[in-house]
Protein backbone atom coordinates (compact mmCIF):
# COMPACT_ATOMS: atom_id res chain seq x y z
CA UNK A 1 0.00 0.00 0.00
CA UNK A 2 1.27 3.18 -0.83
CA UNK A 3 1.93 6.12 2.24
CA UNK A 4 -0.50 8.08 0.43
CA UNK A 5 -3.62 5.76 0.41
CA UNK A 6 -2.92 4.85 3.97
CA UNK A 7 -2.54 8.39 5.05
CA UNK A 8 -5.72 9.41 3.14
CA UNK A 9 -7.73 6.46 4.62
CA UNK A 10 -7.13 7.01 8.22
CA UNK A 11 -7.10 10.73 7.78
CA UNK A 12 -10.44 9.83 6.58
CA UNK A 13 -11.91 7.31 9.59
CA UNK A 14 -9.56 8.95 12.58
CA UNK A 15 -12.10 10.92 14.89
CA UNK A 16 -11.33 13.51 17.06
CA UNK A 17 -14.52 13.42 18.71
CA UNK A 18 -13.86 9.92 20.26
CA UNK A 19 -10.09 11.05 20.62
CA UNK A 20 -11.34 13.39 23.06
CA UNK A 21 -14.06 11.28 24.90
CA UNK A 22 -10.68 8.92 25.58
CA UNK A 23 -8.60 11.83 27.30
CA UNK A 24 -11.45 13.16 29.27
CA UNK A 25 -12.81 9.23 30.76
CA UNK A 26 -8.92 8.14 31.01
CA UNK A 27 -7.88 11.47 32.94
CA UNK A 28 -10.51 11.07 35.40
CA UNK A 29 -8.09 8.10 37.55
CA UNK A 30 -5.54 8.98 39.81
CA UNK A 31 -3.03 7.19 38.23
CA UNK A 32 -0.18 6.63 40.73
CA UNK A 33 2.29 3.67 40.19
CA UNK A 34 0.87 0.80 42.41
CA UNK A 35 -2.88 2.50 43.40
CA UNK A 36 -5.83 0.74 42.48
CA UNK A 37 -7.33 3.80 39.96
CA UNK A 38 -4.38 2.91 37.98
CA UNK A 39 -5.71 -0.54 37.84
CA UNK A 40 -9.40 0.51 36.97
CA UNK A 41 -7.90 2.95 34.20
CA UNK A 42 -6.10 -0.10 32.55
CA UNK A 43 -9.35 -2.10 32.47
CA UNK A 44 -11.08 1.26 31.08
CA UNK A 45 -8.33 0.70 28.45
CA UNK A 46 -8.79 -2.96 27.90
CA UNK A 47 -12.64 -2.04 27.44
CA UNK A 48 -11.85 0.04 24.97
CA UNK A 49 -9.63 -1.88 22.90
CA UNK A 50 -11.72 -4.68 23.26
CA UNK A 51 -14.46 -2.51 20.96
CA UNK A 52 -11.81 -3.40 17.96
CA UNK A 53 -12.64 -6.86 16.19
CA UNK A 54 -9.23 -6.09 14.01
CA UNK A 55 -7.35 -6.73 16.97
CA UNK A 56 -6.40 -9.16 19.56
CA UNK A 57 -6.61 -7.69 23.18
CA UNK A 58 -4.71 -9.14 26.32
CA UNK A 59 -3.87 -8.28 29.57
CA UNK A 60 -0.56 -9.33 31.87
CA UNK A 61 -0.45 -8.81 35.12
CA UNK A 62 2.59 -8.46 37.17
CA UNK A 63 3.37 -7.51 41.08
CA UNK A 64 3.96 -4.05 42.07
CA UNK A 65 5.60 -6.12 45.61
CA UNK A 66 8.19 -7.69 42.88
CA UNK A 67 11.31 -6.55 42.17
CA UNK A 68 12.34 -6.63 37.63
CA UNK A 69 15.66 -5.54 37.10
CA UNK A 70 16.78 -2.27 39.00
CA UNK A 71 13.14 -1.09 39.53
CA UNK A 72 12.89 -1.61 43.61
CA UNK A 73 9.14 -2.78 44.19
CA UNK A 74 6.63 -0.40 44.78
CA UNK A 75 4.01 -0.13 47.88
CA UNK A 76 0.36 -0.63 46.58
CA UNK A 77 -0.83 3.07 47.81
CA UNK A 78 -4.17 4.80 47.70
CA UNK A 79 -5.28 8.73 48.48
CA UNK A 80 -8.18 9.49 50.25
CA UNK A 81 -7.59 12.98 51.21
CA UNK A 82 -5.07 15.54 51.75
CA UNK A 83 -5.02 18.98 53.59
CA UNK A 84 -2.85 21.16 54.35
CA UNK A 85 -2.47 24.50 56.25
CA UNK A 86 -1.35 27.58 58.02
CA UNK A 87 -2.62 28.14 61.60
CA UNK A 88 -0.15 30.72 63.10
CA UNK A 89 0.76 33.61 62.84
CA UNK A 90 -2.76 33.30 60.85
CA UNK A 91 -5.24 30.50 59.29
CA UNK A 92 -5.34 30.10 55.64
CA UNK A 93 -5.28 27.09 53.78
CA UNK A 94 -2.16 26.23 51.51
CA UNK A 95 -3.36 22.97 49.34
CA UNK A 96 -6.50 20.50 49.44
CA UNK A 97 -7.17 17.26 47.37
CA UNK A 98 -10.18 18.96 46.99
CA UNK A 99 -8.85 21.03 44.43
CA UNK A 100 -5.75 19.12 43.38
CA UNK A 101 -4.95 15.48 43.64
CA UNK A 102 -1.05 16.57 43.38
CA UNK A 103 -1.73 17.78 46.97
CA UNK A 104 0.20 14.40 48.78
CA UNK A 105 3.27 13.62 47.84
CA UNK A 106 2.51 10.22 45.90
CA UNK A 107 3.23 7.40 48.81
CA UNK A 108 2.65 9.27 51.40
CA UNK A 109 2.04 7.61 54.50
CA UNK A 110 -0.92 9.03 56.16
CA UNK A 111 -1.40 10.94 59.12
CA UNK A 112 -2.27 14.38 61.00
CA UNK A 113 0.46 16.69 62.23
CA UNK A 114 0.75 20.28 63.37
CA UNK A 115 4.28 21.98 64.08
CA UNK A 116 6.50 24.89 63.05
CA UNK A 117 8.01 25.17 59.93
CA UNK A 118 11.76 24.99 59.25
CA UNK A 119 13.64 25.52 55.55
CA UNK A 120 16.16 23.36 54.65
CA UNK A 121 16.60 24.05 51.11
CA UNK A 122 17.68 21.15 48.96
CA UNK A 123 17.66 19.35 52.03
CA UNK A 124 21.04 17.28 51.46
CA UNK A 125 24.26 16.95 53.17
CA UNK A 126 23.04 17.69 57.12
CA UNK A 127 24.72 16.82 60.18
CA UNK A 128 23.39 15.50 63.60
CA UNK A 129 23.38 18.87 65.56
CA UNK A 130 21.23 20.18 62.64
CA UNK A 131 18.87 16.88 62.38
CA UNK A 132 18.45 17.45 66.10
CA UNK A 133 17.22 20.90 65.69
CA UNK A 134 14.30 19.19 63.08
CA UNK A 135 12.96 16.58 65.59
CA UNK A 136 8.76 17.60 66.22
CA UNK A 137 9.26 20.12 63.31
CA UNK A 138 7.37 20.25 59.85
CA UNK A 139 10.50 20.95 57.04
CA UNK A 140 10.10 22.46 53.80
CA UNK A 141 12.32 21.80 50.87
CA UNK A 142 12.73 21.71 47.02
CA UNK A 143 14.98 18.67 47.52
CA UNK A 144 14.02 15.40 45.86
CA UNK A 145 11.50 14.05 47.75
CA UNK A 146 12.70 10.23 48.47
CA UNK A 147 16.07 11.17 49.31
CA UNK A 148 15.12 14.20 51.35
CA UNK A 149 12.24 11.72 53.22
CA UNK A 150 14.50 9.06 53.71
CA UNK A 151 17.10 10.73 55.22
CA UNK A 152 14.57 12.53 58.26
CA UNK A 153 11.46 10.75 58.55
CA UNK A 154 13.76 8.65 60.77
CA UNK A 155 15.30 11.48 62.86
CA UNK A 156 11.97 12.42 64.26
CA UNK A 157 10.58 15.28 61.95
CA UNK A 158 6.57 15.30 61.96
CA UNK A 159 6.00 16.18 58.35
CA UNK A 160 6.93 17.54 54.93
CA UNK A 161 5.83 20.18 52.77
CA UNK A 162 7.67 19.48 49.26
CA UNK A 163 7.69 22.60 46.45
CA UNK A 164 9.51 22.15 43.09
CA UNK A 165 11.84 25.18 42.56
CA UNK A 166 11.87 25.21 38.47
CA UNK A 167 8.02 24.92 37.97
CA UNK A 168 5.06 27.77 37.80
CA UNK A 169 4.29 29.79 40.67
CA UNK A 170 1.03 28.73 41.49
CA UNK A 171 0.87 25.14 40.33
CA UNK A 172 0.83 22.31 42.25
CA UNK A 173 4.08 20.12 41.35
CA UNK A 174 3.55 15.69 41.14
CA UNK A 175 5.69 14.46 43.30
CA UNK A 176 6.36 10.82 44.03
CA UNK A 177 8.10 9.14 47.18
CA UNK A 178 8.12 5.56 45.29
CA UNK A 179 8.39 3.91 48.85
CA UNK A 180 9.19 0.08 48.65
CA UNK A 181 6.66 -2.10 50.94
CA UNK A 182 9.65 -2.29 53.34
CA UNK A 183 9.76 1.45 53.26
CA UNK A 184 5.86 1.84 53.89
CA UNK A 185 6.08 -0.14 57.08
CA UNK A 186 9.41 1.79 57.98
CA UNK A 187 8.11 5.18 57.98
CA UNK A 188 4.77 7.13 59.04
CA UNK A 189 5.23 11.10 58.61
CA UNK A 190 3.07 13.00 56.13
CA UNK A 191 4.06 14.53 52.95
CA UNK A 192 2.60 17.34 50.74
CA UNK A 193 3.32 18.92 47.58
CA UNK A 194 2.64 22.58 47.75
CA UNK A 195 2.81 25.76 44.79
CA UNK A 196 5.81 27.66 44.82
CA UNK A 197 4.60 30.54 45.38
CA UNK A 198 2.87 29.18 48.52
CA UNK A 199 6.70 28.23 49.14
CA UNK A 200 7.56 31.69 48.90
CA UNK A 201 5.04 32.80 51.31
CA UNK A 202 6.20 30.99 53.92
CA UNK A 203 9.64 31.45 53.38
CA UNK A 204 9.02 35.50 53.20
CA UNK A 205 7.08 34.76 56.72
CA UNK A 206 10.28 33.09 58.37
CA UNK A 207 12.37 35.79 56.61
CA UNK A 208 10.78 38.23 59.20
CA UNK A 209 11.19 36.18 62.10
CA UNK A 210 7.49 34.62 62.27
CA UNK A 211 6.96 31.17 63.57
CA UNK A 212 5.02 29.36 61.38
CA UNK A 213 2.91 26.68 62.39
CA UNK A 214 1.30 24.17 59.61
CA UNK A 215 -0.87 21.27 59.89
CA UNK A 216 -0.53 18.17 57.63
CA UNK A 217 -3.24 15.80 56.85
CA UNK A 218 -3.37 12.89 55.02
CA UNK A 219 -5.30 10.04 54.80
CA UNK A 220 -3.98 7.38 52.54
CA UNK A 221 -3.68 3.68 52.73
CA UNK A 222 -1.15 1.26 51.61
CA UNK A 223 -2.42 -1.96 49.56
CA UNK A 224 -0.29 -5.28 49.55
CA UNK A 225 -2.05 -6.40 46.15
CA UNK A 226 -0.63 -3.77 44.12
CA UNK A 227 -0.97 -5.05 40.49
CA UNK A 228 0.75 -4.11 37.00
CA UNK A 229 -1.26 -4.28 34.14
CA UNK A 230 -0.01 -4.22 30.27
CA UNK A 231 -2.73 -3.87 27.81
CA UNK A 232 -1.27 -5.18 24.33
CA UNK A 233 -3.84 -4.69 21.48
CA UNK A 234 -2.37 -6.96 18.23
CA UNK A 235 -3.54 -6.84 15.02
CA UNK A 236 -4.93 -10.23 13.61
CA UNK A 237 -2.68 -11.21 11.46
CA UNK A 238 -0.75 -14.74 10.38
CA UNK A 239 1.52 -15.29 13.27
CA UNK A 240 3.13 -17.89 11.45
CA UNK A 241 4.07 -15.56 7.86
CA UNK A 242 4.99 -12.95 10.46
CA UNK A 243 9.11 -12.56 10.73
CA UNK A 244 8.60 -9.99 13.52
CA UNK A 245 6.68 -7.38 15.54
CA UNK A 246 6.29 -3.12 15.07
CA UNK A 247 5.34 -1.86 18.71
CA UNK A 248 3.69 1.62 19.17
CA UNK A 249 2.90 2.06 22.76
CA UNK A 250 2.74 4.48 25.78
CA UNK A 251 2.38 4.86 29.36
CA UNK A 252 -0.81 5.42 31.18
CA UNK A 253 0.27 6.14 34.88
CA UNK A 254 0.38 9.75 36.33
CA UNK A 255 -2.18 11.60 38.60
CA UNK A 256 -5.88 12.83 38.00
CA UNK A 257 -6.19 15.34 35.04
CA UNK A 258 -2.85 15.06 34.20
CA UNK A 259 -3.52 15.02 30.28
CA UNK A 260 -0.20 15.67 28.77
CA UNK A 261 1.88 13.14 30.53
CA UNK A 262 0.52 10.99 29.01
CA UNK A 263 -3.14 10.81 28.76
CA UNK A 264 -2.07 12.25 25.26
CA UNK A 265 -0.52 9.52 24.37
CA UNK A 266 -2.83 6.69 25.63
CA UNK A 267 -5.15 8.39 23.26
CA UNK A 268 -3.89 8.61 20.27
CA UNK A 269 -3.19 5.32 20.69
CA UNK A 270 -6.86 4.00 21.51
CA UNK A 271 -7.93 6.17 18.42
CA UNK A 272 -5.22 4.88 16.27
CA UNK A 273 -6.29 1.15 17.01
CA UNK A 274 -10.42 2.28 16.61
CA UNK A 275 -9.21 4.29 13.19
CA UNK A 276 -7.26 1.09 11.73
CA UNK A 277 -10.30 -1.29 13.21
CA UNK A 278 -12.98 0.78 11.05
CA UNK A 279 -10.76 0.80 7.72
CA UNK A 280 -10.38 -2.76 7.68
CA UNK A 281 -13.95 -3.14 8.30
CA UNK A 282 -14.17 -1.02 5.19
CA UNK A 283 -11.72 -2.72 3.35
CA UNK A 284 -10.24 0.34 2.78
CA UNK A 285 -6.88 -0.44 4.03
CA UNK A 286 -4.61 -3.78 3.14
CA UNK A 287 -1.83 -4.73 5.50
CA UNK A 288 0.46 -7.60 5.24
CA UNK A 289 1.45 -10.30 7.27
CA UNK A 290 4.98 -9.75 7.20
CA UNK A 291 5.36 -8.09 10.44
CA UNK A 292 2.97 -8.03 13.16
CA UNK A 293 1.74 -4.63 14.21
CA UNK A 294 1.33 -4.21 18.36
CA UNK A 295 -0.19 -1.37 20.67
CA UNK A 296 0.70 -1.60 24.32
CA UNK A 297 -0.23 0.52 27.05
CA UNK A 298 1.79 -0.17 30.82
CA UNK A 299 3.06 2.19 33.75
CA UNK A 300 5.80 3.46 32.72
CA UNK A 301 9.25 1.59 33.26
CA UNK A 302 7.35 -0.39 35.85
CA UNK A 303 5.25 -2.18 33.32
CA UNK A 304 7.54 -1.89 30.18
CA UNK A 305 10.39 -3.69 32.25
CA UNK A 306 7.97 -6.90 33.29
CA UNK A 307 6.67 -6.81 29.69
CA UNK A 308 10.05 -7.05 27.72
CA UNK A 309 11.28 -9.99 29.93
CA UNK A 310 8.40 -11.71 29.45
CA UNK A 311 8.43 -11.02 25.52
CA UNK A 312 12.04 -12.00 25.31
CA UNK A 313 11.23 -15.29 26.50
CA UNK A 314 9.07 -15.96 24.22
CA UNK A 315 9.55 -16.44 19.62
CA UNK A 316 8.53 -12.79 19.75
CA UNK A 317 11.16 -10.80 17.47
CA UNK A 318 10.10 -7.21 17.82
CA UNK A 319 12.46 -4.79 15.27
CA UNK A 320 11.54 -1.75 16.00
CA UNK A 321 9.13 0.42 18.38
CA UNK A 322 7.82 4.38 18.45
CA UNK A 323 7.22 5.60 21.72
CA UNK A 324 4.15 8.14 22.33
CA UNK A 325 4.68 10.65 25.55
CA UNK A 326 3.02 13.63 25.51
CA UNK A 327 2.14 13.83 21.76
CA UNK A 328 -1.01 16.38 22.22
CA UNK A 329 -0.03 19.82 23.10
CA UNK A 330 -1.39 23.48 22.30
CA UNK A 331 2.59 24.73 21.84
CA UNK A 332 1.70 28.21 22.03
CA UNK A 333 0.59 27.59 25.94
CA UNK A 334 3.24 25.08 26.76
CA UNK A 335 5.86 26.36 24.98
CA UNK A 336 6.68 23.35 23.42
CA UNK A 337 8.18 21.50 19.98
CA UNK A 338 7.00 18.30 18.78
CA UNK A 339 10.24 16.44 18.61
CA UNK A 340 11.08 13.12 17.11
CA UNK A 341 13.96 11.65 19.32
CA UNK A 342 16.48 9.13 18.43
CA UNK A 343 18.15 5.98 19.28
CA UNK A 344 21.65 5.77 20.00
CA UNK A 345 23.79 5.61 16.81
CA UNK A 346 24.50 2.35 18.74
CA UNK A 347 21.28 0.55 18.07
CA UNK A 348 20.26 3.22 14.91
CA UNK A 349 17.72 1.63 12.40
CA UNK A 350 17.86 4.02 9.40
CA UNK A 351 15.32 2.21 7.40
CA UNK A 352 12.47 2.06 10.01
CA UNK A 353 13.68 5.70 11.45
CA UNK A 354 13.82 7.54 8.20
CA UNK A 355 9.92 5.72 6.90
CA UNK A 356 8.46 7.25 10.08
CA UNK A 357 10.10 10.51 9.53
CA UNK A 358 9.05 10.75 6.11
CA UNK A 359 5.57 9.79 7.18
CA UNK A 360 5.22 12.43 10.07
CA UNK A 361 6.68 14.92 7.95
CA UNK A 362 4.20 14.56 5.26
CA UNK A 363 1.70 14.72 7.97
CA UNK A 364 2.33 17.55 9.70
CA UNK A 365 2.61 19.51 6.28
CA UNK A 366 -0.55 18.23 4.91
CA UNK A 367 -2.27 21.13 2.88
CA UNK A 368 0.57 23.91 4.14
CA UNK A 369 2.34 25.58 0.63
CA UNK A 370 5.16 27.77 0.86
CA UNK A 371 5.14 31.52 -0.10
CA UNK A 372 5.26 30.16 -4.27
CA UNK A 373 3.76 27.08 -3.32
CA UNK A 374 6.84 25.26 -3.92
CA UNK A 375 7.24 23.27 -0.76
CA UNK A 376 5.95 22.51 1.67
CA UNK A 377 5.61 23.92 5.56
CA UNK A 378 5.24 22.16 8.74
CA UNK A 379 2.17 23.47 10.43
CA UNK A 380 3.83 24.08 13.80
CA UNK A 381 7.38 23.49 15.50
CA UNK A 382 9.18 19.79 14.99
CA UNK A 383 12.53 18.96 15.60
CA UNK A 384 14.93 16.20 15.50
CA UNK A 385 16.87 15.33 18.39
CA UNK A 386 19.74 12.49 19.50
CA UNK A 387 18.64 10.10 22.01
CA UNK A 388 17.66 11.11 25.27
CA UNK A 389 16.20 9.10 28.06
CA UNK A 390 13.23 9.56 30.25
CA UNK A 391 10.48 6.83 29.03
CA UNK A 392 9.68 3.51 28.22
CA UNK A 393 11.92 3.60 24.51
CA UNK A 394 14.63 3.86 27.43
CA UNK A 395 13.39 0.06 28.47
CA UNK A 396 12.99 -1.12 24.61
CA UNK A 397 16.63 -0.30 23.85
CA UNK A 398 18.15 -2.42 26.86
CA UNK A 399 16.67 -4.98 25.08
CA UNK A 400 18.39 -3.86 21.61
CA UNK A 401 15.42 -2.75 20.34
CA UNK A 402 15.88 0.12 18.10
CA UNK A 403 13.18 2.51 19.53
CA UNK A 404 12.43 6.14 18.99
CA UNK A 405 9.74 8.42 21.72
CA UNK A 406 7.55 11.27 19.98
CA UNK A 407 7.47 14.12 22.49
CA UNK A 408 6.38 17.06 22.91
CA UNK A 409 9.21 19.24 25.22
CA UNK A 410 9.73 22.11 26.84
CA UNK A 411 6.35 22.04 28.43
CA UNK A 412 5.99 24.63 30.96
CA UNK A 413 3.32 22.73 32.98
CA UNK A 414 5.27 19.54 32.91
CA UNK A 415 4.32 17.09 36.23
CA UNK A 416 1.78 19.53 37.46
CA UNK A 417 -1.96 20.21 38.41
CA UNK A 418 -1.78 23.04 35.04
CA UNK A 419 -1.11 20.21 33.16
CA UNK A 420 -5.09 19.77 32.06
CA UNK A 421 -7.29 19.19 28.92
CA UNK A 422 -7.34 22.93 27.96
CA UNK A 423 -3.29 22.51 27.05
CA UNK A 424 -4.25 19.61 24.96
CA UNK A 425 -4.32 19.92 20.98
CA UNK A 426 -6.26 17.49 19.18
CA UNK A 427 -5.46 18.60 16.15
CA UNK A 428 -1.59 17.55 16.93
CA UNK A 429 -2.34 14.20 18.30
CA UNK A 430 -4.65 13.17 15.43
CA UNK A 431 -1.53 13.86 13.52
CA UNK A 432 0.71 11.71 15.54
CA UNK A 433 -1.80 9.08 15.42
CA UNK A 434 -2.20 8.83 11.28
CA UNK A 435 1.41 9.34 11.54
CA UNK A 436 2.64 5.87 13.35
CA UNK A 437 -0.89 3.82 12.34
CA UNK A 438 0.30 4.78 8.72
CA UNK A 439 3.76 4.03 9.14
CA UNK A 440 2.53 0.80 10.82
CA UNK A 441 1.20 -0.44 8.06
CA UNK A 442 3.62 0.70 5.50
CA UNK A 443 6.62 -1.00 7.21
CA UNK A 444 4.32 -4.32 7.96
CA UNK A 445 4.67 -4.85 4.30
CA UNK A 446 7.93 -6.25 2.81
CA UNK A 447 6.80 -5.17 -0.60
CA UNK A 448 5.89 -1.48 0.59
CA UNK A 449 10.00 -1.53 1.91
CA UNK A 450 11.02 -2.86 -0.98
CA UNK A 451 10.20 0.80 -2.74
CA UNK A 452 13.35 2.68 -3.00
CA UNK A 453 14.28 2.45 0.54
CA UNK A 454 17.67 2.20 0.28
CA UNK A 455 17.61 6.03 -1.20
CA UNK A 456 15.51 7.24 1.33
CA UNK A 457 17.62 5.48 4.25
CA UNK A 458 20.86 6.78 2.81
CA UNK A 459 19.39 10.37 2.21
CA UNK A 460 18.08 10.01 5.90
CA UNK A 461 21.25 9.47 7.35
CA UNK A 462 23.02 12.09 6.12
CA UNK A 463 19.76 14.43 7.00
CA UNK A 464 20.45 12.96 10.43
CA UNK A 465 24.10 13.28 11.25
CA UNK A 466 24.02 16.51 8.99
CA UNK A 467 21.70 18.13 11.09
CA UNK A 468 22.31 17.07 14.39
CA UNK A 469 26.07 17.87 13.55
CA UNK A 470 25.24 21.52 12.79
CA UNK A 471 23.09 22.69 15.21
CA UNK A 472 24.98 20.30 18.14
CA UNK A 473 28.55 20.84 17.19
CA UNK A 474 29.05 24.71 15.97
CA UNK A 475 31.79 25.67 18.19
CA UNK A 476 33.32 22.36 18.60
CA UNK A 477 33.46 20.49 15.35
CA UNK A 478 36.34 17.99 15.33
CA UNK A 479 36.52 15.02 17.49
CA UNK A 480 38.45 14.63 21.64
CA UNK A 481 40.32 12.15 20.12
CA UNK A 482 42.95 13.29 18.59
CA UNK A 483 43.33 15.72 21.62
CA UNK A 484 42.34 14.38 24.77
CA UNK A 485 42.87 10.92 23.70
CA UNK A 486 46.58 11.18 23.19
CA UNK A 487 49.11 9.53 25.39
CA UNK A 488 46.12 7.31 26.57
CA UNK A 489 46.98 4.19 25.66
CA UNK A 490 48.41 2.54 29.09
CA UNK A 491 45.46 3.65 30.60
CA UNK A 492 43.04 2.90 28.04
CA UNK A 493 44.11 -0.83 28.18
CA UNK A 494 41.01 -1.57 30.90
CA UNK A 495 37.61 -2.28 29.19
CA UNK A 496 34.13 -2.03 30.79
CA UNK A 497 31.34 -4.03 30.62
CA UNK A 498 27.53 -4.07 31.90
CA UNK A 499 26.83 -6.41 34.11
CA UNK A 500 24.17 -5.81 36.15
CA UNK A 501 20.47 -6.18 35.30
CA UNK A 502 18.20 -4.02 33.08
CA UNK A 503 16.80 -1.27 34.02
CA UNK A 504 16.30 2.14 34.52
CA UNK A 505 19.06 3.27 37.02
CA UNK A 506 17.48 6.03 39.55
CA UNK A 507 19.05 7.76 42.67
CA UNK A 508 16.40 6.11 44.36
CA UNK A 509 18.15 2.98 43.64
CA UNK A 510 21.99 4.39 44.41
CA UNK A 511 21.37 5.72 47.57
CA UNK A 512 19.81 2.47 48.54
CA UNK A 513 23.26 0.84 47.42
CA UNK A 514 26.12 2.91 48.53
CA UNK A 515 27.27 4.36 51.52
CA UNK A 516 26.06 7.93 52.73
CA UNK A 517 29.09 9.48 52.03
CA UNK A 518 29.47 7.87 48.67
CA UNK A 519 25.82 8.81 47.67
CA UNK A 520 26.51 12.15 48.99
CA UNK A 521 29.53 12.66 46.57
CA UNK A 522 27.69 10.96 43.81
CA UNK A 523 24.77 13.07 44.47
CA UNK A 524 26.94 16.32 43.42
CA UNK A 525 28.56 14.81 40.14
CA UNK A 526 25.47 14.08 38.97
CA UNK A 527 23.99 17.58 39.83
CA UNK A 528 25.38 18.50 36.25
CA UNK A 529 22.02 17.82 34.00
CA UNK A 530 24.22 16.20 31.03
CA UNK A 531 26.56 14.36 33.54
CA UNK A 532 23.01 13.29 35.33
CA UNK A 533 22.17 11.82 31.84
CA UNK A 534 25.46 9.79 31.31
CA UNK A 535 25.47 8.38 34.71
CA UNK A 536 22.36 7.09 35.20
CA UNK A 537 21.39 6.14 31.24
CA UNK A 538 23.62 6.21 28.19
CA UNK A 539 27.28 5.03 29.74
CA UNK A 540 24.90 1.66 31.24
CA UNK A 541 23.00 1.28 28.36
CA UNK A 542 26.01 1.72 26.08
CA UNK A 543 28.04 -0.72 27.87
CA UNK A 544 25.53 -3.11 27.85
CA UNK A 545 25.97 -3.41 24.04
CA UNK A 546 29.65 -2.77 24.04
CA UNK A 547 32.71 -3.72 25.79
CA UNK A 548 34.66 0.09 25.64
CA UNK A 549 37.86 1.91 27.22
CA UNK A 550 37.66 5.34 28.66
CA UNK A 551 38.91 6.87 25.57
CA UNK A 552 35.82 4.81 23.61
CA UNK A 553 33.37 6.40 25.49
CA UNK A 554 34.23 9.79 25.84
CA UNK A 555 34.89 9.22 22.20
CA UNK A 556 31.33 7.81 21.83
CA UNK A 557 29.69 10.44 23.83
CA UNK A 558 31.35 13.16 21.45
CA UNK A 559 30.36 11.83 18.19
CA UNK A 560 26.42 11.22 19.76
CA UNK A 561 26.58 14.70 21.38
CA UNK A 562 29.20 16.68 20.22
CA UNK A 563 29.94 17.61 24.15
CA UNK A 564 33.51 16.57 25.43
CA UNK A 565 33.64 15.48 28.74
CA UNK A 566 36.63 15.27 30.99
CA UNK A 567 38.30 11.42 31.41
CA UNK A 568 38.46 11.82 35.35
CA UNK A 569 34.70 12.48 35.12
CA UNK A 570 34.01 9.27 33.24
CA UNK A 571 36.43 7.30 35.55
CA UNK A 572 34.32 8.76 38.83
CA UNK A 573 30.81 7.46 36.80
CA UNK A 574 32.26 4.31 36.14
CA UNK A 575 33.80 3.84 39.77
CA UNK A 576 30.68 4.82 41.29
CA UNK A 577 28.64 1.98 38.72
CA UNK A 578 31.28 -0.51 39.46
CA UNK A 579 30.67 -0.01 43.43
CA UNK A 580 26.81 -0.74 42.62
CA UNK A 581 27.72 -3.67 41.09
CA UNK A 582 26.32 -2.92 37.70
CA UNK A 583 29.45 -2.80 35.58
CA UNK A 584 33.17 -4.95 35.67
CA UNK A 585 36.55 -4.24 34.60
CA UNK A 586 37.55 -6.84 31.83
CA UNK A 587 40.50 -7.59 29.96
Amino acid sequence: MKISLALETLREVFSVAELMEYVTEVSKFHRIQGSSELEKAGELIYTFLKKSSAFEVRIHEFDYSKPYGLHLPVAGWDLEECHAEIVKPFYTKLVSSLESKHCAVAHSPPGLVEGEVVYIGKGMGLEQPALDKLRGKIVLSYGTPYIVYTALASAGVSGFLFYKASILENAVPYLSLFLTPDDATKYSVPAVAIPRNTATRILTLLEKGEKVVVRIDVKARYRATAKIKVIEALLQQSEKEAEGELHVYAHYCHPKNEVNDNVSGVATILETVSAIDRALARNALKISNKKRIAFILFPEYYGSLPYLIKKSESDSKIEFGVNLDMVGEKQELTKSTLNIILPPHFLSNNLYESLLLKILLTVISYNNKSFNSVSKINRYRFDILPYEGGSDHDIYLQFSIPSVMINQWPDIFYHSDEDNIAKFDAEIARDVGIAVGAFSIIASSHEALGYNTETMARLYKELKSGYIAMKQCFETPQSPTSTMLKNTSLEDKERYKYTGPRGVLSLRYVIKNLAKHEFEEFAKLVEDDFINFLALRYIPLLLLHQDLTVGEIIDKVFHEYCRTVERNVILKVLGYLIKLGLVKVIA
